[in-house]
Parts: structure tokens; C-alpha cells; sequence
């Protein structure tokens, strides 16, 4: 029982460092974004010559963020959650039921990731209209985002099974 009340190790290590790495492509991202958008007004208002790509640019560089920030906030538990009812039941009624949650999500994330990489394969062809960017690129953001918030799902169930804590403050186990 000592091991159970462990943390996951190893797992939770690599878990941490892609958190880490997603967490610093988010910030790139909305750098990007901010430079991308600065530089836009600036031609458009200083200039008088607007660039025509900046808001499609920064339209797909916000859907990158959300997409992989779903999956930071899935981590830390930072989703929307109605758990009036959970609140209200018993300690081990309100585990089963954040268990069967946890599992209709997973079930969601795999039915989005499997129907988004089909989509991928029709999106070939289609070209963005202002910087003719093929339209897979910001498409694969769903992907991306679906398969990282499985992933820290999938954690969050075992986890939920085992009856282990996430570690706090980036500590992990060995």
C-alpha cells in the first residue's frame, strides 16, 4: 500500500518535461502572436500599408495555444467542472463518479483524435487564402491538443484508480 501512495515515477517525470516543453511552445506561440499583431497595426495605422497575412497568422497561432493550453489546463485541473453533485455524495461515490467522468472524456478525446487525423487526410489540398499555407497546419493543432489532453487524462485515471496524488511543485518520484 506504501508503493500505491507513491507517486508514478518515471511517467511522471516524462509527463512533467512535456508539460515543461508545451508550456514554453505556449509562451512562444503568444509571442508570436504579440509581435505578429504589433507588427500588423503598426503597417496598417503607421505605415498605411496593412500586411495581409498578420490576422490569419495570429488567427492560427491562437488556435495552437488554446489547443495545446487544453491540455495544460487538463494537467492542473483548470477545466470548467459542474461537481455540485459529486460534492454532495459520499467519499467513495464521488471517486466512482470522477472515475466515469474521467472515462466519458477519454472516450471524447479518442473519438476527436481518430475523426481529426481522418479530416487531415481532405485538408491536403486546401491552401489559406492569405499566406496560401496548407490548411493541414493549423488543422493539426486539434490533433495535437486532443492527444495531449488524452494523454494527461489517461494519467488523471490511473491515477484516479490507484488512489495517488500529482506531485506538487514539479516534484517527482524516482
Amino acid at each position: 500500500m506504501v508503493g500505491r501512495m507513491q507517486n508514478l515515477g518515471i511517467v511522471d517525470k516524462a509527463i512533467a518535461g512535456l508539460e515543461k516543453a508545451i508550456d514554453w511552445v505556449v509562451t512562444i506561440i503568444i509571442a508570436m502572436m504579440v509581435i505578429n499583431i504589433t507588427a500588423g497595426v503598426f503597417f496598417r495605422y503607421v505605415l498605411g500599408n496593412s500586411l495581409v497575412w498578420t490576422e490569419e497568422l495570429s488567427r492560427y497561432l491562437m488556435v495552437w495555444a488554446g489547443m495545446l493550453g487544453a491540455g495544460l489546463a487538463m494537467a492542473d485541473g483548470s477545466h470548467v467542472g459542474i461537481d455540485l453533485v459529486v460534492n454532495k455524495c459520499s467519499p467513495a461515490l464521488a471517486h466512482a463518479l470522477r472515475i466515469i467522468a474521467k472515462i466519458v472524456i477519454q472516450i471524447f478525446l479518442t473519438i476527436v483524435v481518430i475523426k481529426s487525423f481522418a479530416y487531415l487526410d481532405t485538408l491536403k489540398i486546401q491552401k489559406s487564402s492569405a499566406m496560401e499555407m496548407p490548411m493541414v497546419i493549423p488543422y493539426l493543432s486539434v490533433c495535437a491538443g486532443a492527444i495531449f489532453m488524452s494523454l494527461e487524462n489517461l494519467l488523471i485515471i490511473v491515477r484516479l484508480f490507484l488512489r495517488i496524488e500529482k506531485p506538487d511543485n514539479g516534484e517527482v518520484g524516482i
